[in-house]
């Protein structure tokens, strides 16, 4: 971050301050456990603390001011706000706008974090770029990301999740973003949101933040993307289908033990590529950073060899082999969306082997549950899995859908799930060229039977 002064930070929020003098601010922090000195600390409020309990802590580590909601005592000038949480975002959001600085905002419904991360590799060929840490894409992760960035950077590319309606509206209008890029409509938080229509409604809120002369990257494959209002911006639309309009387009992917091939055609010049990543879906959301970097200058053949090595973060869809037999690791999250394409990659992948599912719950689904988990099933019956195991409240709507070849489990049972995922590794039922998809929400904890069958196969 770049320094700024306290009084310039009163004059662009909602704020009273009675200090008369001046302070240079050297970060702005909300964490009494990393404040250093010449900080300004932000006392957030939450459902389980309360950082006005903290002040002092904060101002013995260094603390040089503190925004705060309510008076308190302390040593150093306090600067009374509404809401501090609020207070953060205008901050942020103030701070950004004295960067020259170009913004590339991400959301979807599945993808955001892979894509975002491929947009930064391509655009690092040309640029210094600044990217969202870890998932810091929420109304206050999105603007502690923002007060990281300084003047050593060109692009900064930043990640933005939501749940519900208003809250892409509030981090847009922090990153004021040059370029916007929309994944996918799935069906994620459809439970809050209750419809895909609502779901795609909270995504396009981006465009208002998006600054005038701006560009929109979309799927044109996705329908709820390609028909929805674009308010007059300019759209990219990206895809596999060249009849709807994309001006980037992928054909001939082929996906093995290695990763996927594809071939790019951009303005009728082709050009061959490969990332170490299973699937279709995962060559959409290499087109889109692709184009970020034509919209910056970069050729395609300069962004696809950027890609070539990619390794996603842990828990996204990456294969781990032992004793050749493929393991598809994918369960930092999931929705019907999600799951679907993940089970697409277990079929495609590797056509000689049999193919297995260990599957958890998706969660956040609310009335929609019951009926999204017993389509679960049915897709895995349509794919002809050679097994499956699922575990979650809505085991018995999953076995409705699949009633052969699987076996259910409450979300209760789960020292009765392990037992059966450790039969299953120990049965010698699994050969070479044998895949296995690991999948589930993060609440499922889907790595610990991933961890177990590892250790057992």
């Amino acid at each position: 971050m770049n320094t700024l002064k306290l009084s310039e930070i009163v004059k662009n929020i909602d704020a009273a301050c009675d200090f008369s003098g001046d302070i240079v601010i050297q970060d702005v922090n909300t964490d009494t456990r990393t404040t250093k000195k010449g900080d300004l600390f932000i006392a957030l409020v939450g459902e389980k603390f309360d950082g006005h309990d903290y002040v002092n802590k904060a101002v013995e580590s260094g603390a040089v001011a503190v925004v705060c909601s309510k008076p308190v005592d302390t040593t150093v000038p306090v600067v009374i706000v509404p809401d501090t949480e609020k207070a953060l975002q205008q901050i942020a959001a103030y701070y950004l706008a004295t960067l020259d600085i170009r913004v590339v905002a991400v959301t979807g419904s599945n993808g955001k974090t892979t894509t975002r991360n491929m947009i930064t590799r391509v655009l690092k060929t040309k640029y210094n770029v600044y990217s969202t840490k870890k998932n810091f894409n929420n109304e206050i992760g999105l603007p502690k990301s923002v007060l990281e960035i300084d003047n050593s950077y060109d692009v900064a590319v930043l990640e933005m999740g939501m749940n519900h309606l208003g809250e892409i509206s509030t981090l847009t209008n922090i990153a004021k973003p040059d370029l916007a890029v929309i994944t996918n409509i799935g069906k994620a938080h459809i439970g809050n949101l209750g419809s895909q229509e609502n779901i795609c409604k909270a995504k396009f809120e981006i465009l208002e933040g998006l600054k005038d002369g701006g560009t929109i990257v979309l799927n044109a494959d996705d329908p709820y993307l390609y028909s929805a209002d674009k308010k007059g911006f300019n759209t990219a639309f990206i895809g596999f289908d060249k009849s709807k309009g994309a001006v980037l387009t992928a054909e001939n992917i082929v996906s093995n033990g290695e990763g996927t091939s594809f071939t790019v055609d951009y303005n009728g010049k082709k050009t061959d590529g490969f990332i170490p990543l299973p699937g279709k879906y995962n060559v959409a959301n290499l087109l889109e950073a692709v184009y970020c970097g034509i919209y910056f200058g970069i050729d395609v053949k300069t962004a696809l060899a950027s890609v070539r090595d990619y390794a996603p973060e842990a828990m996204r869809t990456d294969v781990i082999e032992k004793n050749g037999i493929s393991v598809i690791r994918d369960y930092y999250n999931s929705s019907p969306d999600s799951a679907r394409v993940g089970l697409e990659t277990l079929k495609s992948y590797n056509e000689n082997g049999k193919k297995y599912a260990l599957l958890g719950e998706m969660l956040e689904l609310g009335e929609y549950s019951a009926d999204e988990h017993k389509k679960l099933g049915e897709l895995c019956a349509k794919h002809d899995l050679d097994g499956v195991f699922f575990i979650g409240k809505d085991y018995v709507s999953f076995g409705d859908g699949m009633p052969e070849k699987a076996i259910c489990c409450d979300a209760a049972e789960r020292e009765y799930f392990l037992g059966k995922i450790e039969e299953f590794a120990k049965s010698g039922i699994l050969k070479p060229d044998d895949v296995i998809l690991v999948k589930g929400s993060r609440g499922m904890k889907m790595e610990e039977v991933y961890d177990l069958l590892i250790e057992l196969i």
